[in-house]
């Protein structure tokens, strides 16, 4: 099942610098609104740039994240977005092993709209 037909663009701006995160589509293995202002995220990413996801999303609890993608319905998401919960599952790493596995991580990401959003 398609979920997105571009791939996810991220961007986050932490002190002044900007940095974002592209996502293709085929790591996108659920996107989810319960409500017009609650957006989930599902991600399997596979290979060399576990780690970089990793790296993006690891202390970005309670942190500012503009969303930008296109759903399988064509519904444009274009919003800023705070990231109000993550669930992080990093799988097997490389290793010197003959049945070598490519890294994995697995990340679940729970999204309220910034401007909905109240602590």
């Amino acid at each position: 099942m398609d979920y997105v037909s571009k791939p996810i663009t991220f961007i986050h701006k932490i002190n002044e610098t900007i940095t974002d995160l592209i996502v293709p589509e085929v790591f996108v293995k659920d996107l989810h609104f319960p409500t017009k202002e609650h957006l989930m995220l599902m991600l399997r990413v596979v290979g060399p740039d576990t780690n970089k996801v990793v790296d993006f999303f690891e202390d970005g609890e309670d942190e500012v994240f503009h969303i930008h993608t296109v759903t399988a319905d064509d519904k444009k998401i274009q919003d800023d977005y705070i990231l109000t919960d993550i669930y992080l599952d990093e799988g097997p790493r490389l290793s010197v092993d003959i049945d070598i596995e490519a890294p994995m991580v697995r990340v679940i990401l729970d999204f309220l709209m910034k401007e909905r959003y109240q602590k």
